[in-house]
């Protein structure tokens, strides 16, 4: 190629982009309007029950309902008491349209953080308009969105103390995790990649954040102690009875089909172990906390007694590394399990027996699985860089 023609070719790839940026952003911002909108003006059955057992704490009433649907630490009450003086429309849209904010940061801080798109640039500009674009048709984003739930503002959260950990102010995003753990204890795993990590200062952090605001709740919400005899022991059997079908946990897989409890403590014991494994091996790296603490999360999703299919939405800073050259998640394998967490759950077919129909149904744990799988393989055979060179693993002393 001459010079000519390479100069313009140079000129022509910062076009290409702008255009892909003028076509995507217009159907990213429409779709996230879209949920906005459909979120703030639908059931949003969550927040219905953290809005009504707010409503009460803030009258002087119990926090806690009869049919054990709250399942939140007492200090949650008090967080959510603002809210619970709203009517419950202004309420909702103030969630949704927080949340959808959350995503919108969340993404634009991981893409900064751990790819260095910059969105002043017409490669960023579009690459984050095509990220929001599939993050916000994703199942687990759409499924939050709906039913009010406030895991989106705890991915946020999630987010800015990955952010931290990356500029070394490790008791900040320590404080950070360690309050959400006390409204949501959700988060509770990464405070255990902090460790593996060997964060301590961090972890530290975390642990008196999580301590002063459990005990504070403990002290002021009047039927605090029902957390500790109801709802704790109701969480450790996988909650209520009538959820069991939509459990999409190791445990909950082998109760739908069939399987001796033996072999579900050892899958349970080997997901969590792998989880692990991959968290401690991420010590000293660049991006160790984008990749440790939802790594550490997902494994222990999976593990649980009981978990959602919504939760894949805490593999995202995980999932934006890929643009790394020793990214875990840089193979295709990982992105068909990110495709099976992601999509809808319009994986029924009539008449199919019922293993087959079960195997279906748990098509968000088995993404969660091979996005597992896939990183532990690839830290196994050994990172490599740009070039294909093997990348050395030192971790912290």
């Amino acid at each position: 190629m001459s010079g000519g023609a390479r100069a313009a070719a140079g000129a022509a790839h910062p076009q290409r982009w702008r255009t892909a940026s003028l076509v995507l952003w217009p159907p990213a911002v429409g779709t996230l309007l879209h949920l906005l909108v459909e979120s703030a003006t639908g059931r949003a059955g969550d927040l219905r029950i953290l809005w009504r057992s707010g409503a009460s704490l803030a009258s002087g009433g119990p926090l806690y309902d009869p049919g054990h649907e709250y399942l939140y630490p007492p200090v949650s009450g008090w967080v959510l008491a603002p809210l619970g003086l709203l009517p419950f429309r202004v309420a909702s849209t103030l969630v949704a349209a927080a949340s959808v904010a959350a995503v919108v940061v969340s993404v634009l801080l991981l893409l900064r953080t751990t790819a260095g798109v910059r969105l002043r640039t017409p490669q960023g500009s579009a690459l984050a308009a095509g990220t929001l674009l599939l993050v916000a048709l994703s199942r687990p984003v759409t499924g939050l969105l709906r039913l009010g739930n406030v895991d989106l503002l705890l991915l946020l959260v999630l987010t800015l103390a990955i952010v931290l950990l990356g500029r070394g102010r490790d008791v900040p995003a320590g404080v950070l995790l360690g309050a959400a753990c006390a409204v949501k204890p959700v988060l509770l795993p990464a405070l255990v990649a902090l460790l593996l990590l060997g964060r301590y200062r961090a972890l530290a952090g975390g642990g008196a954040a999580l301590l002063l605001l459990t005990a504070a709740g403990f002290l002021t919400v009047p039927d605090a102690a029902v957390f500790t005899r109801d709802v704790l022991p109701l969480l450790a059997a996988g909650n209520r009875a009538e959820l069991a079908p939509y459990d999409r946990s190791v445990d909950g897989a082998v109760d739908q089909l069939g399987l001796p409890a033996p072999v579900g403590l050892a899958l349970r014991a080997t997901v969590l172990a792998a989880a692990c494994w991959l968290a401690w091996r991420c010590r000293g790296r660049p991006r160790a906390a984008a990749e440790a603490l939802p790594l550490v999360l997902v494994g222990s999703f999976a593990a649980a007694s009981f978990a959602w299919a919504d939760y894949g939405a805490y593999l995202l800073p995980l999932l934006l590394t890929v643009g790394r050259p020793d990214s875990l998640v840089r193979a295709w394998p990982a992105w068909v399990g990110v495709y099976l967490a992601a999509t809808t759950d319009a994986w029924h077919v009539q008449q199919l027996p019922q293993v087959p129909d079960t195997l279906l149904r748990l098509v968000p744990l088995w993404g969660w699985l091979l996005v597992l799988g896939t990183c532990f393989v690839r830290e196994l055979r050994g990172r490599r860089d740009a070039r294909g060179r093997p990348v050395p693993w030192r971790p912290v002393p």
